[in-house]
């Protein structure tokens, strides 16, 4: 499917003129309505998992765990408690912008929820362009909202067109008050050159890391520890930007390192591949992860599995890894000593999943940080992320919101 700039330009103006009729609407009401649509999505998704697992190229079993987990966070009560957190942080009183364009990436298939789902709980209307890799998850949540109130439904478009076509981009974006845009950094900055929007609300390349503190690699803690970090490494075959690349553990000696290693090979990521078997490697990606695995092996230790590559270096001589589940273990004296390398990451770096008795220290960390804009989780959920996280150290609600016109004036009067 392929749309052309007549046909945007006609989607835009419907979807922006929609918005009076969603805005009329009370946040309760929409709420329930994208809570009905949430839940109807998850019954449809779990019917369609062979076509998701084609579109998107993970397992079906991964599929319906993505669909599941993801879908589960949009509840009535949770988008309720967003708006009026939004309500609250956005002084002066504000109103929501006319539209917003979404340009969507196809790493990680439910983005798309978020993406759509939080700017029409604040009564903004969304026109959405697709992932030319994946069209079928959008178009699913598209009819789902559209089933769930019509005028829920007439406030969300979504068209196709190849990257780069400058006509198409510019009709996407020239009626939108914002444009959220996922992707690579190259992505995002060729989206602003061409169109030259100054509203532009960036989501570009994101990496994220694990930090495991002594206490949770032994005793009772290390079975959990070992489940959920094997969880967040083959959630979407770590192929998003929540995906840990880099795992800190609080070890005294390389051998404790390569220990807790094998343990998480054996018992975390070998018994996840049989619940959630990793999709087809493209032929590109074996050729990076050969090379990775390559020089892990010569350069420090490796262990190698079906369907996972573990490699075990000091902080000086990281590599990142293609993803698709080689990642690499990072063993350090002390929580500074993991602060030390994970600090030059800078604004790219977007979670920081961690033990339960470390989490409290890791965020105060994050807080204290200049370069870092990232937030911290438990382990096993750094991607299934609540319907409020923040994105890109920015509240998942910013810019959605503008000064309403009785705030501006109030203003005014003021200077």
């Amino acid at each position: 499917m392929t749309d052309d700039a007549r046909t945007i330009r006609g989607r835009a103006t419907a979807v922006l003129n929609a918005g009076q009729a969603l805005r009329a609407a009370s946040t309760t009401e929409r709420a329930v309505w994208l809570a009905d649509a949430a839940a109807a999505l998850n019954r449809h998704a779990g019917q369609a998992g062979p076509t998701l697992s084609e579109a998107t190229g993970l397992s079906a079993p991964m599929v319906d765990w993505a669909s599941r987990t993801t879908l589960d966070t949009i509840r009535e009560d949770t988008l309720l408690a967003l708006a009026r957190t939004a309500s609250r942080e956005s002084e002066p009183p504000s109103a929501p912008i006319a539209m917003m364009a979404v340009v969507l990436a196809g790493n990680v298939f439910t983005a798309s929820v978020r993406g759509i789902l939080v700017p029409l709980l604040l009564g903004v209307p969304v026109l959405v362009k697709a992932s030319s890799k994946e069209l079928a998850f959008p178009a699913m949540l598209k009819d789902a909202l559209r089933r769930s109130n019509a005028n829920l439904g007439a406030s969300v478009d979504i068209v196709a067109f190849p990257g780069g076509d400058v006509e198409c981009e510019t009709a996407l974006v020239e009626r939108a008050a914002a444009v959220s845009v996922y992707g690579s950094d190259e992505t995002v900055a060729a989206m602003a050159s061409r169109v030259g929007h100054g509203s532009i609300i960036p989501h570009g390349h994101g990496v994220s890391v694990a930090y495991c503190g002594a206490e949770a690699l032994g005793g009772k803690q290390r079975s959990d520890t070992i489940a959920n970090l094997a969880l967040d490494i083959c959630a979407y075959d770590q192929r998003g930007c929540l995906s840990p690349q880099l795992v800190f553990i609080e070890a005294a000696t390389e051998r404790s390192a390569r220990d807790f290693a094998a343990g998480l090979a054996e018992e975390g990521l070998e018994p996840m591949n049989r619940t959630l078997p990793r999709g087809p490697l493209p032929a590109s990606i074996g050729a990076e992860q050969a090379q990775w695995r390559g020089v892990a092996e010569v350069e420090g230790t490796l262990i190698r599995g079906t369907s996972y590559g573990l490699a075990i270096r000091s902080a000086q001589a990281i590599r990142w890894s293609p993803g698709y589940r080689n990642v690499t273990i990072v063993p350090v004296r002390t929580i500074d000593g993991a602060f030390d390398a994970i600090e030059p990451i800078g604004a790219s770096l977007k979670c920081v999943g961690t033990d339960p008795a470390s989490i409290s220290n890791v965020s105060a960390r994050l807080a204290e940080s200049r370069p870092l804009q990232a937030y911290a989780c438990a382990l096993g959920s750094m991607q299934t992320p609540a319907v409020d996280a923040p994105a890109d150290g920015f509240p998942i609600w910013h810019g959605l919101l503008r000064p309403s016109k009785t705030a501006r004036g109030v203003t005014a009067k003021r200077r």
